[in-house]
């Protein structure tokens, strides 16, 4: 008899036998490892893949804003033709230049030259929100308002005219635009701002735009530039 009850007390242990509770807190303490290095894994690429879209981005910004900007340079054209000539920039500065252009307009020759709507133009940027600009005089009034026409060529744009702490590696001052041209005994010098009585010796403008994915953080801009020759300058 007692040999019965030993075997049903074992078969009922054995039917009870189960997960113990330092079992279960270590199978959940996999678990959790498991889980945050999935989610640790897809946050990384997240990032990555949100750093590649904003990288591409900027580098867009950048080239388009480099080719709108060269484009424009390249054809301006002076106001009047006079003797001696004039030269097609009127402001020369490290973070905007004024010229006179008619470039993609309705009665422009297929050169970029012809005075119809040839209107004072400029390229400016607000280093306070780094947002590049193009702005066209359209009422032809010879000084800038809110009616003129105006477009963003680029946002993001880390140049400025004093060391930036948030470009990688740090950056000192970057002028977006250098002037070339030739000085009193004609050699050739740069700067990137060139006095109103020297405007007509400019023979080429340098456009360097840098580009942040992520303005206010620290970055590796996208950094293009191209050098300009203003095809109606003076002495082009």
């Amino acid at each position: 008899m007692a040999r019965t009850v030993t075997a049903r007390t074992a078969a009922w242990r054995r039917r009870q036998a189960g997960v113990t509770l330092v079992e279960l807190l270590v199978a959940m303490v996999i678990m959790t490892v498991i889980t945050t290095m999935i989610i640790g894994g897809w946050i990384a690429l997240q990032s990555s893949y949100a750093n590649s879209v904003n990288q591409n981005d900027a580098r867009s910004s950048a080239r388009y804003a480099l080719n709108f900007a060269s484009a424009e340079i390249r054809d301006a054209q002076p106001q009047t033709v006079t003797t001696p000539p004039q030269s097609p920039i009127t402001v020369a500065q490290p973070m905007e230049i004024d010229y006179y252009s008619s470039y993609d307009q309705p009665g422009t020759a297929a050169d970029g030259t012809g005075t119809a709507n040839l209107r004072l133009t400029r390229i400016y940027l607000n280093t306070t929100t780094g947002t590049l600009y193009w702005q066209r005089d359209t009422n032809g009034s010879g000084t800038w308002g809110s009616g003129d026409r105006t477009i963003v060529l680029a946002t993001n744009v880390v140049n400025n005219t004093t060391a930036n702490p948030n470009v990688t590696p740090a950056a000192a001052y970057t002028a977006l635009f250098t002037y070339g041209y030739l000085d009193s005994n004609g050699n050739y010098t740069s700067a990137d701002t060139v006095a109103t009585a020297n405007l007509a010796a400019i023979v080429s403008v340098t456009v360097h735009v840098l580009v942040g994915a992520q303005r206010g953080h620290a970055i590796v801009p996208a950094d293009l530039q191209i050098t300009v020759a203003p095809r109606n300058a003076p002495n082009g």
